[in-house]
């Protein structure tokens, strides 16, 4: 058992200046908006040259109060735990596998920060730093049995290895806002274990771990401001403002009669009946850019606040009817009837939008012109299918049947149309016979389009021959441009 030594007086002191501090700081704190919040990642002791403590497991939870725009104060309770790992061979280890393990460090950590706002990036994410200290509860044990190591004292005798000592340290992080409310954030943080508070023997002091490396990710609630801090914003917002009299404001001068002395008024020169905020600004209640002033939207959700006009309201970039920031298609023509994502209606999905369809019950796969309805301008010229024939065969090739699908379909919207199919051949084999073989092939082709429900009467059939060659006959590619039909459309 080890007495109490003038360094443990020191440290009793020490510690009562800091509850002190604490407790100060606190009451005056309590009157600004305040965070709460959960936090869980990893944590590593570093510099031991006996023991290896990999990255392992941390947790703990944390309040926070806002001293102004630009700092805070965080008080955090954390609990570390981790084994050593006797190989050296782990980096990091999410589990409690003691099988390398020799010693434990289990410590529970009370720190105090203060923050510094450093930058924010858009509306969401902000960049802060800060620096504080705290109080360091450790024990170093065998997990395996639970009981104490012991190393040599400052006064020659053996002391358990454990010390409530004080620490300083520095934190970074990064902070994401989900809504108006909860966010996350990521910290990577690092204390430096003083040595104040620890009785261990000079050659214990000079090869224990002394720095405590932490990166955690924190989910985090806030709360507004208490009615102690200031005028709720409701109340100051609708009440009239006067000048106060000197009496009420203690003689200080308020240039813009706002009710916020100069000296602490951000924004000197606020127009006279202009809702301000505690700093003397312009209020603007939704943190959307527009002052309340000015705001015909003064009730913005906070999803919207990167998208309202100089009104301070909602913008809609298509005129859909549907907000940008709800809206998964913000691009659509001007006119086009939207569903509940703001994203077009087709009905008949011929890739002109309901609202903008001239025709908006066009069969499904027929062509369709810029207003919806069936293109006519295929029919001005004739259609021509070399169709894919073995020799002396008057059968369809598949891409030609599916043309001519396409080509029934469109014609049973147009029943004014009519059509005139002609069939040629190249000059192989005699004249007569490549006639009767251009008005088989002609006739195939009507009969086909008579299956996909096409009027016969509407249909004459022409062979002719090798006649009006389109290409030589004397290479094979010119014979087959000459081996073709040709439908012409007429009314």
């Amino acid at each position: 058992m080890t007495t109490v030594t003038s360094q443990g007086t020191k440290m009793q002191r020490v510690l009562i200046i800091v509850l002190c501090l604490l407790t100060t700081g606190a009451g005056r704190a309590a009157q600004h908006s305040y965070t709460v919040g959960v936090h869980g990642g990893l944590s590593r002791l570093t510099g031991d040259d006996k023991n290896y403590f990999p990255f392992q497991k941390t947790y703990g939870g944390e309040l926070q109060f806002r001293l102004s725009d630009s700092w805070r104060l965080h008080f955090d309770l954390s609990r570390h735990r981790i084994n050593n790992d006797t190989l050296g061979a782990a980096k990091l280890s999410l589990s409690d596998d003691e099988k390398h393990s020799s010693a434990r460090f289990s410590a529970t950590r009370l720190g105090v920060m203060l923050d510094r706002h450093l930058a924010s990036i858009g509306h969401k994410w902000r960049l802060s730093a800060g620096i504080g200290g705290g109080l360091m509860v450790w024990r170093v044990f065998d997990p395996l049995t639970g009981g104490k190591l012991q190393v040599p004292g400052v006064h020659d005798g053996l002391v358990d290895y454990a010390a409530s000592e004080l620490f300083v340290g520095g934190r970074t992080g990064l902070q994401w806002a989900l809504s108006e409310r909860w966010s996350l954030c990521w910290r990577l943080r690092a204390d430096y274990l003083s040595g104040l508070g620890a009785e261990f023997a000079d050659e214990v002091t000079s090869s224990r771990g002394r720095i405590m490396a932490s990166a955690v990710l924190v989910v985090e609630y806030s709360f507004g401001l208490s009615e102690a801090s200031w005028k709720s914003e409701e109340s100051w917002a609708t009440t009239p403002r006067e000048s106060p009299s000197p009496t009420a404001m203690g003689d200080l001068p308020d240039e813009d009669g706002d009710g916020v002395p100069d000296d602490d008024d951000h924004c000197l020169g606020t127009p006279a009946g202009v809702p301000v905020d505690r700093f003397g600004c312009e209020r603007d209640s939704d943190g959307d850019g527009v002052v309340d002033n000015v705001d015909d939207c003064p009730h913005t959700e906070f999803r919207a606040r990167r998208h309202v006009d100089i009104h301070g309201c909602p913008t809609d970039s298509d005129f859909d009817g549907m907000a940008d920031y709800l809206d998964k298609c913000p691009d659509n023509p001007v006119g086009a009837a939207v569903d509940g994502d703001g994203c077009p209606l087709d009905s008949d999905k011929d890739g002109v939008p309901d609202g903008l369809d001239d025709c908006p019950n066009t069969l499904y796969g027929v062509a369709v012109d810029p207003n919806g309805c069936i293109d006519l301008a295929m029919l001005s010229e004739p259609m021509v299918l070399n169709i894919d024939y073995l020799s002396g065969s008057f059968e369809i090739d598949p891409h030609s049947r599916e043309r001519l699908r396409k080509l029934a379909l469109m014609l049973s919207l147009v029943p004014a149309v009519r059509l005139e199919i002609n069939g040629y051949t190249d000059d192989i084999g005699t004249a007569l016979a490549n006639r009767e073989l251009s008005v088989k092939r002609a006739n195939r082709v009507r009969d086909f389009l008579v299956d996909n429900a096409v009027d016969q009467s509407r249909i004459k059939v022409f062979g002719r021959g090798e006649a009006n060659f389109v290409a030589s006959n004397q290479t094979a590619a010119g014979r087959a441009k000459n081996r073709r039909i040709e439908i012409v459309f007429f009314k």
